[in-house]
């Protein structure tokens, strides 16, 4: 059963509204009144239990924190509707569906990683669709999810399925450039002082050890259970977080974010293409695409 939500359209109102920091822009932009817009964030902020997402500063709406976060946490959620209601709306009939690859990868992995790098595939291989399907659940690859490859994060090992390492994962702490520009952070030791960022799955303390730092694993702060997300934060400049290395190499290149100290830990588990024999799909098209996701990985130098 899915959960009870708020109305798409007060999330998207709430959405507009922190990109233009103007209720009146946000209902020119979504066809409706100054009036509609203050109505559907009145009712988030009821819904949530009395949370405040906006502050009036003069004529200026101002995000509070709680908006900061919540709305990086409603973005991704209106963008995997978008690309689910895309993927349907693109779905071939079986006359094509030989050249189609169905592909379930982790949103954050298909955000950071995939997606950017995808437009060379389709440069290289025009004739073969992919289709991108980010989801947290393990696909089972069958004729019940009509899933052909998925890219997945573990051991390798998974009943049924063949699996191929992608390419390995490196962890390391990382901040925004005005974070490092506004703290006290020239040796790892500094690090246990300052916010920083959690994910259940991501301990801190296998790197404190790393370091040389005797540090317990950090108690307070904000928790994120999407590693995207964890980045999205660092970069507005809210902590530190840890982060993994196919996840967080674009970021780097840009500048939206630093590495902090030069070690990294290797994770104990990497990424893995995995897919089920015999395949739904066509085998020269699949084999293409898994070609191109090794020479990929291997171009981004992450698995060395």
């Amino acid at each position: 059963m899915i959960p009870n939500f708020p109305p798409l359209q007060s999330l998207r109102a709430f959405e507009a509204a922190t990109r233009h920091l103007s209720y009146t822009r946000a209902a020119e932009e979504l066809h409706l009144t100054h009036g509609a817009i203050s109505h559907h964030i009145a009712r988030l902020e009821r819904e949530l239990g009395g949370v405040r997402l906006f502050i009036r500063e003069g004529h200026r709406m101002i995000l509070t924190d709680a908006g900061q976060v919540f709305v990086l946490e409603v973005r991704q959620a209106l963008q995997a509707l978008a690309a689910a209601f895309e993927n349907a709306r693109a779905r071939p009939t079986h006359a094509d569906a030989a050249r189609l690859i169905n592909v379930s990868v982790l949103p954050s992995l298909a955000a950071r990683w995939l997606l950017p790098r995808l437009f060379r595939f389709q440069a290289a291989c025009p004739g073969i669709d992919v289709a991108v399907r980010p989801t947290a659940s393990l696909a089972t690859l069958d004729e019940h999810d009509g899933v052909d490859l998925a890219i997945r994060y573990g051991a390798g090992t998974w009943a049924g399925l063949k699996s191929e390492k992608l390419m390995k994962s490196f962890i390391f702490p990382v901040c925004s450039p005005s974070l490092l520009a506004s703290n006290k952070l020239r040796i790892p030791g500094d690090l246990p002082a300052q916010v920083l960022l959690r994910n259940p799955r991501q301990k801190w303390r296998p790197w404190f050890a790393a370091a040389g730092i005797n540090a317990p694993e950090p108690s307070q702060g904000a928790i994120y259970d999407d590693a995207s997300l964890l980045l999205q934060a660092a970069a507005a400049g809210q902590g530190v977080a840890l982060a993994r290395s196919a996840l967080v190499a674009d970021d780097l290149a840009s500048g939206r974010l630093v590495q902090l100290f030069d070690i990294r830990i290797e994770d104990d588990f990497s990424w893995h293409l995995a897919w089920r024999e015999p395949l739904r799909c066509d085998r020269p098209a699949f084999e293409s695409l898994r070609r191109w996701l090794l020479i990929e990985s291997a171009r981004d130098d992450l698995g060395v």
